[in-house]
């Protein structure tokens, strides 16, 4: 059974549950329930394939063929084997360095999703760029004054008694008019108000990660440290971190920090500006 070959696979090898814990940033108490297949302890299924792949790959076992085995155990024998993509990623940096356990995860991505997440991260940088003049400069005071020198305008250019003007008295609602105080979201205002989410993720340490943008799933696998991702959606994007600790997240254009603390799994949704738990 998986969790047994796991578990003598481990000894063989003379390591303990700590040192699993400390390579593989997973809790010792999921890797104990692993070993027990005590699925109870676990989080969800999603969270334990992951769970199972980072462990096979730190023994140097074959991650999907554990998995399969997890599989059949919760689904049934009848269960079909997980089909094969070719692999097609959203990594900015460090893509082609391979992983240290020498296995190449899973990635379930889609062909049409490349080309779209190509065509919106393109969309994405002209949005970021007008965004940012926008959200830099908005809000200069030298762009106030103006605004300012017109309302005191009026007083300043009164005409004296028994001279002629042909200046318009202004409305008085022009001259009460105030500027409208400044919208505070997350991220690149541009991108905010046009609903999209553009997530960034720098991997600090090994990391199982899931990244859903507008329903589908278009990254999903471990991570190795010094690594970047970035995931795109219209509307929203889900992040799924086996190791909160070890991702450092910038939305929209602005730095969000770590999603959890080492070791814990978290599931987060980015939309509308803003970062929520997903429950």
């Amino acid at each position: 059974m998986m969790g047994a070959e796991l578990r003598a696979e481990r000894e063989r090898q003379g390591l303990t549950i700590q040192d699993v814990e400390r390579e593989t940033s997973i809790r010792a108490a999921y890797l104990q329930a692993l070993e027990r297949e005590d699925y109870s302890a676990l989080p969800n299924e999603v969270y334990v394939k992951g769970f199972i792949r980072n462990y096979a790959a730190f023994l140097h076992m074959d991650p999907e063929k554990l998995v399969q085995e997890y599989r059949e155990t919760i689904h049934g024998a009848d269960v079909g084997p997980i089909p094969k993509a070719n692999p097609e990623t959203t990594s900015l940096v460090n893509e082609s360095a391979p992983f240290s356990s020498g296995s190449d995860f899973h990635e379930r991505v889609e062909k049409s999703a490349k080309k779209q997440m190509i065509f919106l991260a393109v969309a994405s940088v002209a949005i970021a760029f007008i965004g940012s003049i926008y959200y830099f400069f908005g809000d200069d005071p030298a762009a106030v004054k103006p605004v300012q020198t017109a309302q005191q305008t009026p007083a300043a250019q009164t005409p004296a008694a028994g001279q002629n003007s042909q200046t318009p008295n202004a409305p008085a609602a022009a001259q009460n008019a105030q500027p409208a105080a400044p919208v505070q979201t997350i991220g690149n205002t541009a991108n905010a108000a046009a609903g999209q989410a553009d997530v960034t993720a720098k991997f600090t340490g090994r990391c199982w990660i899931q990244a859903i943008a507008d329903g589908k799933v278009v990254y999903e696998g471990t991570v190795e440290a010094n690594q970047t991702k970035r995931w795109t959606g219209k509307k929203e994007v889900i992040v799924t971190a086996g190791n909160a600790g070890a991702i450092d997240v910038t939305y929209n254009g602005q730095h969000v920090g770590k999603l959890g603390k080492e070791g814990i799994v978290v599931e987060k949704k980015f939309s509308n500006g803003k970062v929520e738990d997903v429950k």
